[in-house]
């Protein structure tokens, strides 16, 4: 939720740049609706069965959450930047996300 959060916070700076934001989880329905609550700008989406887990490359085979992932893909549909993050959650910075854009 950290990251979401901060993307949220800049949400207006990623608009201006036409820069849309969408969060895919294996979460349910349900829980993902009550973030979504939280986080109007950004677009939630579920994946219960972990197949854009698995087409993006972040499915973890056996465990209960794919790994997660961050990416920059242009609207060509070219992936342009991406982190994979850890157990640790080694999330990317703003800034860094930001430098990708």
């Amino acid at each position: 939720m950290r990251w979401l959060g901060e993307l949220a916070q800049h949400a207006a700076e990623l608009e201006a740049r036409d820069v849309g934001v969408i969060a895919i989880a294996a979460d349910s329905v349900a829980d993902t609706a009550v973030l979504q609550a939280k986080l109007p700008r950004l677009l939630l989406l579920t994946d219960p069965g972990a197949a854009a887990a698995a087409a993006w490359g972040v499915r973890v085979p056996d465990a209960d959450n794919p790994s997660p992932g961050t990416f920059v893909v242009g609207r060509d549909g070219i992936v342009r930047w991406r982190r994979l993050e850890d157990a640790r959650g080694d999330w990317p910075t703003y800034a860094e996300l930001a430098a990708a854009l």
